[in-house]
């Protein structure tokens, strides 16, 4: 993941709540949280569509 203000490679945060992944970035500081999505969710979508 890349800092949207920085454009540098963010360094992963070796802990991580809720199910998300936490990234900082090394030149500002700024923090992002990642989440992870479930396939089924995916799969449930894209059956309601069809």
């Amino acid at each position: 993941m890349y800092c949207k203000r920085c454009k540098v490679k963010m360094e992963e945060q070796s802990r991580s709540f809720h199910k998300k992944r936490k990234w900082t970035c090394p030149k500002c500081g700024r923090s992002r949280m990642q989440q992870g999505r479930e396939k089924d969710v995916r799969r449930e979508r894209r059956d309601e569509r069809d």
